[in-house]
């Protein structure tokens, strides 16, 4: 590649990335995850309180405070906390992500395989979902990426500028990485780290990644907010212990989930590059990949090691995986570059089965896809028949290409066909699989029936989508006599479907029902229906 093209490659992924990560961010309704963010920033911005979280008044302390902190910022320029504003830096962390990729690459493979790899990243389905998520997710996996990165950079330049320099990011990175969702990054970033080791053997980089100053600086960044929580708190942490270290147990909010459970979500997250995988898990271990061999061990380690920690973890949860699918994500870039350009590793014939295998594969769910809707899900029949339309366009469109052998042409027209059908498969599905628009409807009709200056109470439970869509904080209130005492004062009681038996005997009057609104899925009901009363 030369100049150009390489200029021209990093501005394609990055619009590749930008197109994805931006797409329809403010499309679909916040889940409830999503809400510990945005109304904990709103509550920032309101009371103009930054280092004591609340949600809903009441202190948010169970998560380090960066995600709120920067969403508070994009809500200070957008003039709101929405959907926009809430998913907007995990959208930015995203794109980040891919330039890492394609900065760092570089330095051991080449710019073309640089390009590929980050294309990977940016198309596969955990980079799209943690993108269009306001969780702090994507916001720590961008800083925990660029830890391990610098790491490897660390480990292997022979420049003392440059280990310095590496040193510096890896550093700040680490310690915004544990503001961001501390204290996962510890785990993140020292299993890659630790297998490097064990690995190579060499100990010495851990003389290379330490020094006086940089660690100072990680203190400086990472102290001054937990300190200052624990000094509140009087010292009284069992809510950080529950968090950190009874959920790693199981013993804490347990995932509850088979031990082979990664195995699955692997391949999910690695879509649509689900036939890659196996083989470039195995590829690392094949001494034909000469010279890159040392930097595919060094990714192989990365992911194979997260694996295993998150495996040990007892509190599973799929999105736990993202900051480990890079890694796969550039072993699968390395084996589609040796595919589709150098074919040295991967003879002619196996490159050219391994890709009709993955046409094949996109063709079978085009077909079958329509097949099973209709006997599953006929609602979904139509967008799934426009989806499998695309699809198979897309798949004819690279197959040209490729038995063409125009090379950056079909590069190119994979990932384009990728991006169009990612892009239509969510603005299709985007209506029909928004459960929390129950919600966030009933919150809003509510908002509407009650005057600004009247006061809201709600009878049991108030979730985070009914106070984000609601607007502002609602009290809640669990006694029965209590409830009696705010209804006689004449303010508004709300109230979801599955607290409404507690209330039949009590002589309050029903302003409004939405119990015609039914949510499509039972573990979403408890906010989508319910009653607002008033005198």
């Amino acid at each position: 590649m030369d100049w150009i093209n390489k200029k021209t490659a990093v501005l394609a992924v990055l619009l590749l990335s930008g197109i994805i990560s931006f797409w329809m961010l403010r499309f679909q309704s916040l889940d409830s995850h999503e809400c510990f963010v945005s109304v904990t920033a709103r509550e920032m911005l309101t009371k103009h309180e930054y280092a004591w979280p609340t949600l809903n008044n009441l202190p948010r302390l169970q998560k380090t405070p960066l995600s709120y902190w920067i969403v508070a910022g994009v809500g200070t320029l957008t003039g709101t906390v929405d959907e926009f504003s809430a998913r907007l830096p995990s959208a930015v962390a995203a794109v980040g992500s891919t330039l890492l990729l394609l900065y760092y690459l570089r330095r051991w493979f080449s710019p073309r395989t640089a390009a590929i790899s980050a294309a990977v990243w940016t198309t596969s389905l955990a980079c799209f979902r943690c993108a269009h998520s306001a969780r702090p997710d994507m916001i720590m996996a961008f800083f925990t990426i660029l830890c391990t990165l610098s790491f490897y950079a660390i480990a292997t330049s022979e420049n003392p500028k440059d280990r310095k320099r590496q040193r510096w990011f890896f550093w700040i990175a680490f310690a915004l990485a544990n503001l961001a969702k501390g204290p996962a990054p510890v785990a993140y970033v020292a299993m890659p780290i630790l297998g490097y080791i064990i690995l190579t053997r060499d100990w010495r980089v851990i003389g290379k990644l330490f020094s006086i100053t940089s660690i100072l600086l990680f203190l400086a960044i990472l102290l001054p907010w937990p300190l200052f929580i624990a000094h509140k708190l009087n010292w009284n942490l069992i809510l950080w212990k529950h968090e950190f270290i009874d959920r790693f147990f199981g013993e804490y909010v347990p995932g509850h989930y088979p031990i082979y459970y990664y195995f699955g979500i692997m391949f999910k997250y690695a879509a649509p590059w689900v036939i890659f995988l196996p083989i470039a898990l195995g590829a690392p271990l094949n001494k034909f990949w000469a010279e890159k061999r040392p930097a595919m061990m060094f990714l192989w380690v990365w992911f194979v090691a997260g694996i295993i920690f998150l495996t040990i973890d007892g509190g599973k949860r799929q999105h736990y995986i993202l900051p480990f699918m890079p890694a796969l994500a550039i072993l699968i870039g390395l084996l589609l570059d040796d595919m589709l350009f150098i074919r040295r590793v991967c003879t002619p014939t196996f490159a050219v089965g391994i890709l009709k295998a993955h046409i094949a594969m996109l063709i079978v769910i085009a077909i079958a896809g329509p097949i099973v809707i209709f006997f599953k899900a006929r609602p979904f029949l139509m967008p799934v028949l426009f989806l499998s339309a695309v699809m198979l366009a897309a798949t004819i469109l690279t197959t040209l290409f490729l038995r063409r052998q125009i090379q950056h042409g079909s590069v190119i027209t994979i990932f384009a066909g990728i991006l169009i059908y990612v892009t239509t498969c969510f603005y299709t599905f985007s209506d029909a699989m928004d459960i929390n628009s129950y919600s966030r409807n009933f919150a809003q009709t509510v908002a509407r029936l009650v005057p600004p200056s009247d006061t809201l109470v709600a009878y049991g439970m108030v979730s985070s989508r009914f106070v984000q869509y609601y607007g502002k904080a609602v009290p809640a209130i669990n006694e029965l006599s209590e409830l009696q005492a705010c209804y006689d004062k004449g303010n508004w009681i709300v109230c979801s479907s599955d607290q409404t038996s507690s209330l039949k005997d009590l002589p309050l009057h029903v302003v409004y029902s939405s119990e015609s609104n039914k949510p499509t899925t039972g573990k979403h009901s408890s906010d989508a229906t319910g009653l607002l009363f008033h005198k």
